[in-house]
């Protein structure tokens, strides 16, 4: 595969007393044809890892290459690169055509051509009826598909997309990750997505970063990203998790505070260690009898499509256990009821970190 962003020893501190250090070391290889995120919560530096890609920020060290070049200092204007932001910037005295045209005639394209693009670049984003109107008739997810064909229209090699969805409702933000899915596999252009949203990454991403005070935790394709994290902030920021404090001992075995034993995956860890075992909600089992944990239904959280029932351990702390709703709406247990919690070994996970 041909890479086309890569990143190398990336730095950047704002000056301040104390300085800030929005991105510590970033070291990152994002392939062409590739819708690539970089996620975490607000602060973490994906931001302004975006706008050192997209040259709004100079770097303070290291390297960024784009398609092999060196544009670690290239102005904006000279890098193929277009960044869609969450607030959408259209013009609003322009129709909808001509503000997808307006970069194209700054590239000097003729009338001609830049309004034969913007036509085929809103056919693209289905919205070829509405070029006439202005954009303060549109609605929202509407504006947003009209800044991304104005963003596309240039045809750049590179698309940035810094949270631009966050400013729609949550069924809008929902169709809106199918429309940029398509969008990025039919135009093959490589796709920057900066976003907060766990599910909206994993949903729409081949691959994920998650970043976190300054620095990427990890790297990989979702699945990997849930099923696997590498350290504890990842796995909680990533959906939901069960934590518990364990010692090694030995083989696939590790002991609990309490004295009880849970079976998961043998890391080789030495024995005596210290380790987090880890596991989601849905992939525990709550029984009313036989074997596992035991603890009382201290609440019930109806989701909807699922139910949380959170469970006071006799051992002490608490777990969540998350279950997927029958069709006859029957509750799996009561609040106050005992009950034990099975965890299945292949469903734990051992972190070291």
């Amino acid at each position: 595969m041909t890479a086309a962003i890569e990143i190398s020893g990336l730095r950047k501190i704002y000056p301040g007393s104390p300085p800030v250090q929005a991105l510590r070391h970033a070291d990152l290889t994002i392939q062409d044809n590739e819708f690539f995120t970089l996620l975490g919560p607000s602060g973490c530096g994906k931001t302004t890892l975006l706008r050192l890609i997209a040259g709004f920020e100079i770097p303070t060290a290291g390297a960024l290459n784009l398609f092999g070049e060196d544009i670690s200092y290239l102005p904006p204007e000279r890098r193929p690169i277009n960044t869609v932001f969450q607030h959408y910037s259209l013009f609003p005295h322009m129709t909808v055509l001509d503000n997808v045209a307006f970069g194209l005639k700054r590239l000097r394209k003729s009338d001609a051509e830049a309004k034969k693009v913007a036509q085929e670049m809103l056919d693209l984003v289905h919205l070829a009826e509405f070029g006439s109107r202005k954009p303060s008739q549109l609605s929202g997810g509407q504006q947003q598909r009209v800044a991304l064909a104005r963003a596309l229209a240039p045809h750049p090699r590179v698309l940035l997309l810094d949270e631009p969805l966050s400013a729609l409702d949550l069924k809008l933000r929902q169709s809106m990750r199918t429309e940029l899915k398509r969008l990025q596999k039919e135009t093959g252009i490589t796709f920057v997505f900066v976003t907060h949203d766990q599910e909206e990454a994993l949903a729409m991403s081949d691959r994920v970063a998650v970043m976190s005070q300054g620095e990427i935790q990890q790297i990989g394709e979702p699945a990997t990203i849930y099923e696997y994290p590498e350290n504890k902030f990842v796995a909680e920021f990533i959906g939901d998790a069960n934590f518990f404090h364990a010692k090694v001992l030995g083989g696939t075995n590790y002991g609990l505070p309490n004295g009880e034993t849970l079976v998961g995956p043998d890391i080789g860890a030495e024995v005596g260690s210290t380790v987090t075992l880890f596991f989601r909600p849905e992939k525990i089992n709550l029984r009313t009898s036989g074997s596992g944990l035991a603890g009382t239904v201290s609440e019930i959280l109806y989701l909807g499509n699922s139910t949380d029932y959170l469970i006071e351990l006799t051992q002490g702390g608490t777990t969540t256990v998350r279950s997927e709703n029958h069709k006859d709406g029957t509750a799996l247990a009561e609040v106050g009821a005992d009950v034990r919690v099975d965890i299945n070994p292949a469903a734990v996970r051992v972190l070291i970190k």
